[in-house]
């Protein structure tokens, strides 16, 4: 385990500055040191890697989307990511709630909110997004980082904060200001990445966007000791995240003690002991693979028909909100089939026409193998597009039966 230091910066959740330096450099190769406290077990960046109001607010968007305003591929993904979160949250949902966004970005996740009938606000730092948000959704949005935003006592029936706590450079100030903003009773949706989460080695594992990273009992920790108390912190279904689901009680604040005995030893053991090989026989990165893979086919099919961000999300949001699609919808979900298929009829013919037919093998001997795994090519192609087509049914039609004729057009 590497040497026992002391932090410029103490721990944000028991103010300890001893701690363990568990990396030197960023997953870009960079320079980044970070640090565990030897006390709790909680991670972060020590120094700070850059100047965090001017990055979020200018710099953040730009280097990583590329852009200063959400693209149409970046309304169709973060509507897509919308979707999952609500999935997440559904349980917590009742009419008429009045609800705050932290990190709202596009507004995306607040436009479907506001379109079930919620009375929905959003706080977003980066001028363009925010600008965005509020002239093609109309949202009311906070245009600030969030200690910079006056935000009304026990005004908020449920809060959600995507991916933002980590990048706050005060994390514990933030859930004390979000509790206070909520009401009695009201819930705090926190989701952050999980440092134990796999990775192939350290040299992955921290870049310099994330100020700190938590693991289920420093996060749970933290939010006790604003007053919230957790309902339950789970892993995402890879572990590469972790969901937090908080509660404000009525009543006197009792914080939780931040000291976490063991903490710090199974962080460090975990992240340090990140191995290539254990990460590569693990399902996780072919996982990955597979969805950058498909990602650009579907995206494209649903952009082939051009549309303001504000249909494009109607549209996606359908099936969600109980509205109605446009009498195209069903193009995009028949036209990536189609693309499969084209693929599907130059894999075999790559295969059993030259392949197998060169080595001298009989195209009836191997035809069958390699048809089943067409199909099971073009089925999850039916199977990702069949909710998206009017009828279910055609989903499946489209994928199953014209494979079944391969043998007659190759």
């Amino acid at each position: 385990m590497s040497n026992i230091s002391r932090a410029g910066i103490p721990c944000n959740l028991c103010q300890s500055t001893t701690v363990t330096e568990l990396a030197s450099h960023g997953r870009d190769g960079a320079p980044l040191r970070t640090v565990a406290c030897r006390d709790c077990g909680l991670v972060w960046s020590d120094p700070r890697p850059h100047d965090t109001r001017r990055f979020y607010s200018e710099d953040y968007r730009l280097q990583y989307k590329g852009s200063f305003v959400p693209r149409p591929k970046h309304v169709l993904r973060a509507g897509r990511v919308a979707l999952s979160r609500l999935a997440l949250i559904r349980p917590l949902l009742r009419p008429g709630l009045r609800i705050l966004d932290i990190g709202s970005g596009g507004g995306e996740f607040a436009y479907l909110l506001r379109s079930l009938g919620h009375a929905v606000e959003g706080v977003e730092p980066n001028r363009g997004y925010a600008g965005f948000s509020m002239r093609e959704y109309g949202l009311q949005v906070h245009r600030g980082f969030i200690d910079e935003v006056t935000l009304q006592p026990c005004r908020y029936d449920l809060i959600t904060i995507w991916h933002v706590l980590e990048h706050t450079e005060n994390p514990a100030a933030v859930l004390r200001q979000l509790h206070d903003a909520l009401a009695p009773g009201g819930a705090l949706v926190v989701e952050v990445p999980n440092v134990e989460g796999p990775r192939r080695s350290i040299s992955s594992t921290f870049h310099a966007a994330h100020l700190y990273n938590f693991n289920e009992a420093t996060l749970a920790a933290m939010g006790a000791g604003a007053g919230l108390r957790p309902q339950s912190v789970t892993p995402s279904s890879d572990g590469g995240n972790l969901v937090a689901v908080f509660r404000r009680e009525a009543g006197e604040v009792h914080p939780a003690p931040a000291a976490l005995p063991g903490n710090h030893d199974r962080i460090a053991a975990g992240v340090l002991g990140h191995r290539a090989l254990s990460y590569w026989t693990s399902a996780r990165p072919y996982v990955r693979i597979a969805h950058h893979f498909w990602r650009p086919l579907t995206e494209a099919a649903a952009l082939s028909i051009p549309r303001p961000p504000r249909q494009r999300l109607d549209a996606l949001y359908a099936d969600a909100t109980g509205g109605r699609r446009g009498r195209l919808q069903w193009l995009p979900g028949l036209k990536a089939i189609a693309g499969v298929y084209l693929l599907a009829i130059f894999i075999e013919w790559l295969l059993l026409d030259l392949t197998l037919e060169q080595r001298g093998w009989s195209d009836w001997q191997n035809f069958w193998i390699f048809n089943a795994l067409l199909v099971s090519l073009a089925v999850t192609a039916g199977l990702v597009y069949r909710k998206r087509l009017r009828q279910k049914l055609a989903g499946w039609i489209a994928a199953v039966v014209p494979l079944a004729s391969l043998p007659v057009v190759c």
